[in-house]
């Protein structure tokens, strides 16, 4: 039986959720025997895999394109890349906006889009009317074309209720790789005591109802906020605002963040909204129980009720943290076999035609 070819497109391979799960996928199609190629628009790589894979970087300066031709312009050139480094291959995975606007031209069999994140916050948030009308026009001359996958019940929820169209649409739950993620977490950690949360400073993870909910739930435990981003610098000044400089640590990017994952007391997720959590599945995986804002998908997927709190809510998630501070055990939950990385490539190779 000949190997199966399976091609992953993505802009690069930064230390995010959506770049962190195509490292993990990659891993699990090579174990499955598979022929795995990752295409990059820039050779900027922050992760670390467990085998190597053929990574290949697609340098054709797409952003000097206006938006509205950009897929049909490099769509042939991108096919062709594709082809010469990958042959023929039988599926091919296109990740995130700026692949989607090339790859939904693609004349290659068997491409399917990767949705990430709900449309109605990546794309639509705040919009309405005409100009909500207008978007919604514009982001169907993509996403209409190509068959769709997304990460979550919840993703595909709110994509199908923008994008009706003739292509099916899937849902593939992101995979963790329990035994990957647990030698990683073996490496020491110096800091001690304390909750954590990992994720970009961006106004998406809303790190600013996070420091504000610590503070006001008073728990002994320090918070260790581990990533960057353009909001870094408002977190460290709304720290300083609260007088809680002491009990706040900044670790920047880390590569491998699962040691302070794994001996944290518990994780806090204080999104707005998310695809799926990874983060979460991670916590899990480490056995580092979680607590989250119920967002519109993913974490109500993964966590149990009691484990869930209103989004922009600050007395909730401050009770919240005060709770499982002096109860973690009763916040302790399993992984569901749904999201484990060998059913989820199976998953995947059912697409294969």
């Amino acid at each position: 039986m000949n190997k199966k070819t399976i091609v992953m497109v993505l802009p690069d391979l930064k230390g995010n959720g959506a770049e962190r799960v195509i490292m993990t996928l990659a891993d699990g199609f090579i174990e499955k025997d598979c022929n795995v190629h990752v295409i990059l628009f820039s050779k900027f790589i922050e992760l670390k895999s467990k085998f190597k894979f053929q990574i290949h970087v697609f340098e054709k300066h797409y952003r000097w394109i206006p938006k509205s031709i950009r897929g049909a312009i490099l769509a042939p050139l991108l096919d062709r890349f594709i082809k010469k480094k990958c042959s023929h291959p039988d599926l091919v995975l296109s990740n995130l906006l700026p692949v989607d606007r090339i790859l939904c031209k693609s004349k290659l069999n068997n491409v399917f889009l990767v949705i990430h994140n709900t449309p109605s916050y990546d794309f639509f948030q705040g919009l309405s009317g005409r100009i909500l009308s207008n978007q919604i026009d514009r982001f169907s001359k993509i996403y209409k074309l190509k068959p769709s996958i997304s990460v979550s019940k919840g993703v595909k929820e709110n994509f199908d209720s923008f994008f009706k169209n003739k292509n099916k649409s899937y849902q593939i739950y992101n995979p963790i790789d329990t035994e990957f993620i647990s030698n990683l977490a073996s490496q020491y950690n110096t800091i001690s005591d304390y909750i954590i949360h990992v994720g970009k400073f961006k106004n998406q993870k809303r790190h600013d109802i996070l420091i504000k909910s610590y503070a006001k739930s008073k728990i002994k435990e320090r918070l260790v906020l581990v990533g960057q981003g353009p909001l870094q610098d408002k977190s460290i000044d709304l720290v300083k605002n609260l007088k809680i400089e002491d009990k706040v640590i900044f670790t920047g990017f880390q590569s491998n963040p699962y040691p302070y994952m794994k001996n944290a007391k518990f994780m806090v997720l204080s999104s707005e909204f998310e695809g799926l959590g990874m983060v979460i599945l991670e916590s899990l995986a480490l056995n580092t129980p979680v607590i989250s804002t119920d967002c519109d998908s993913g974490p109500r997927e993964i966590l149990p009720e009691e484990n869930l709190v209103p989004i922009n809510d600050v007395n909730a998630l401050a009770n919240k943290i005060s709770a499982v501070s002096d109860n973690t055990a009763n916040y302790s939950c399993n992984i569901r076999k749904e999201f484990l990385l060998e059913n989820v490539v199976k998953e995947y190779i059912k697409l294969i035609n």
